[in-house]
């Protein structure tokens, strides 16, 4: 049985800064943030830890979306390219699995503003963990 969106819980770090999970199916995910003042760096975009933390939720709810309800994943590498400053009123991470394997998985994840300018991009290495 794979997980699907009425499973989702959000974790406390999501809701802190404001993450939305809005489509998860089939090994891809789009996730939502709301850019709100706490976000920003100082030069009045969004921090780049911030854009960070939405290609590992985006990616992350990718692979989830794969996974039964036993399992359960785990970042351990995560590269960002970061292509533009972070402006706008809303930034929209779609992420997608390009590889799962047993206890690996491997996503990529495309971070873009409301105007649809690619922000940032990156790939992440998740562990898959098994509840016997």
């Amino acid at each position: 049985m794979r997980n699907n969106e009425s499973e989702v819980i959000p974790s406390p770090y999501w809701k802190f800064i404001g993450l939305r999970e809005v489509e998860l199916r089939d090994g891809t995910a789009r996730i939502e943030l709301p850019v709100k003042e706490e976000l920003l760096q100082r030069r009045g975009t969004v921090h780049g830890g911030v854009i960070a933390s939405l290609i590992d939720a985006s990616v992350g709810a990718s692979i989830r979306s794969l996974l039964s309800n036993n399992q359960s994943a785990a970042t351990v590498e995560m590269k960002v390219n970061y292509i533009r400053p972070g402006v706008g009123n809303l930034l929209i991470g779609k992420g997608k699995v390009v590889s799962l394997g047993k206890t690996i998985a491997v996503g990529e994840a495309k971070i873009v503003n409301e105007s649809d300018k690619v922000i940032a991009s990156g790939m992440a290495t998740f562990m898959i963990f098994t509840k016997e």
